[in-house]
């Protein structure tokens, strides 16, 4: 069963875009893809979260894995465009999962100051 969305080449050198949508939280994750080199990065993963149990797990994250492996692609990086209050990130379970680094943008640490003086979580931006 196909899980993803693969965009339309805008040309020769346009990179190859696949989008996994995520229903229960209504967000979107992708892999960019340079079709020369079959290097990739996953964008925004998301991390399974059941509100009820309080259960983790990597469904998601190990749809993304399928792709990758399926189309013979190396993860050079997993990248986080912005905080996520919809969903946790799956990106330390891809990068423990392929050796790729991760990365999010560099305001993060403002936010997770606000975060944390705010909601008196201690140590949470360090």
């Amino acid at each position: 069963m196909k899980t993803f969305q693969l965009s339309e080449s805008r040309g020769q050198e346009s990179p190859e875009v696949a989008g996994f949508y995520d229903p229960r939280t209504f967000s979107v994750q992708y892999i960019v893809t340079d079709p020369g080199t079959r290097q990739c990065a996953v964008i925004d993963p998301v991390m399974d979260f059941d509100e009820k149990s309080g259960a983790t797990a990597t469904h998601r994250a190990d749809e993304l894995l399928a792709y990758v492996r399926e189309n013979s692609l190396d993860v050079q990086w997993i990248l986080d465009t912005h905080p996520h209050a919809d969903h946790f990130s799956a990106a330390q379970y891809l990068s423990e999962q392929t050796g790729a680094p991760t990365a999010i943008g560099g305001y993060v640490t403002d936010v997770q100051e606000t975060l944390e003086k705010h909601l008196q979580l201690a140590g949470f931006s360090g």
